[in-house]
């Protein structure tokens, strides 16, 4: 699962995250949505944009 964040002044945080189940498309899409918003609590970030490219996830 990959998850990026990126700052207001364009600094970028890439994290790549290998999931240890068998698991569908949807289900890693979801994985790595709760592991950026995980990264962005430990970084202190409170103010967040979600984006990406699985609408199921995303519209959720």
């Amino acid at each position: 699962a990959g998850v990026v964040l990126i700052s207001p002044s364009s600094e970028i945080f890439p994290s790549a995250y290998k999931l240890q189940f068998d698991n569908t498309n949807n289900t890693a899409e979801y994985e790595a949505l709760l592991l950026g918003l995980e990264l962005a609590r430990q970084k202190g970030i409170r103010n967040i944009k979600v984006q990406g490219d699985a609408e199921l996830i995303v519209n959720q």
